[in-house]
């Protein structure tokens, strides 16, 4: 079986695949991959399962040299340096699938278009299931590898690669989702009623910026503070928490949820961003500017078939390459 071993692991990262689902009833969150976009996108260009376990890591790509190959990667995020066991070394840019064979090494850099990147592999990361996912649950110290990020020298085992195997391909340019630019859309509710008309119009209407606290449970957001109705405050008889769920403390400051999240919470949501624009916003760095667009529950699923079905079309402009 192919083998990997990191020379340099990076600030996190983690096994992911789509994540965990099933269990939020006993307070397991989700974990899964915070951009499910380029993700997908990347196991579709190795001719993978679409939740096959991949590498996520963040701002600061990992570097590895494989122990065991052959084994052939995608890159969705950042350049690269590739070194073959012969000593040659080449510049690799990212969004593109390449074949590494045993004794090559590839170091990963910084992320070009967002904060986050991944690396998935034909065959997928081999690490055991865990309540049905191989995903990395952090704060439960569960799922992934040993239930954690990964470390300088740790060797992870890469699935068995198609018997035909997929030939490398490269976009010409990073891949996008549509509406790339554009204000996140966002469904109003559960507890849009905990808002006055000035609170929701102030939510939809200004810039915030993403601040550095902010993880893979959540971004805290900084802009003016949002207003609750009369008679209301920000806390609430604790409900099930959305993948995209924004709360809102007493501060009157948003926090949107994303896929490390709690299971409940005790604080009023005003609205929840619809799954096609959840990639984006995870991908967003500290310091960003963001802003939301109201739609309806229609116009949200309308968005996410439309998300599908662009996945296929870039994996089918993908160039080979030699």
């Amino acid at each position: 079986m192919a083998r990997i071993e990191f020379l340099r692991a990076g600030p996190l990262a983690t096994v992911q695949d789509l994540g965990r689902y099933g269990y939020q009833q006993f307070g397991v969150p989700t974990a899964g991959a915070a951009d499910r976009y380029r993700f997908q996108l990347g196991n579709l260009l190795l001719g993978n399962a679409g939740n096959a376990a991949a590498l996520e890591y963040w701002v600061l790509g990992p570097d590895f040299q494989v122990v065991e190959g052959p084994v052939q990667v995608a890159l969705m995020g950042s350049d690269a340096i590739w070194t073959q066991a012969n000593g040659t070394r080449l510049s690799v840019p990212g969004w593109r699938s390449l074949t590494l064979h045993s004794g090559d090494r590839l170091t990963v850099g910084m992320t070009t278009d967002g904060a986050v990147g991944y690396i998935c592999f034909a065959g997928g990361i081999d690490v055991p299931e865990v309540m049905g996912s191989r995903s990395t649950y952090v704060r439960g110290k569960f799922g992934g590898f040993e239930g954690r990020p990964v470390r300088d020298k740790d060797v992870l085992l890469i699935g068995e690669m198609h018997e035909t195997p997929q030939p490398d391909r490269a976009w010409a340019s990073a891949p996008l989702e549509p509406s790339t630019g554009t204000p996140l859309r966002v469904v109003l509710g559960p507890q849009a009623d905990f808002f006055d008309d000035d609170g929701i119009e102030r939510f939809f209407s200004q810039t915030f910026k993403v601040s550095p606290q902010s993880d893979r449970m959540g971004k805290r957001l900084v802009g003016d503070p949002l207003t609750f109705a009369k008679g209301r405050t920000a806390d609430i008889v604790s409900d099930a928490m959305a993948h995209g769920s924004i709360q809102v403390p007493g501060s009157g400051e948003p926090i949107v949820m994303l896929c490390d999240r709690a299971t409940v919470g005790g604080y009023a949501k005003i609205g929840t961003v619809i799954s096609a624009d959840l990639p984006r916003f995870a991908r967003l760095k500290p310091g960003s500017e963001v802003s939301f667009q109201r739609v309806s529950v229609g116009d949200a699923e309308a968005a996410l078939r439309l998300l599908e079905s662009n996945m296929t079309a870039w994996v089918s402009v993908a160039a080979p390459v030699g």
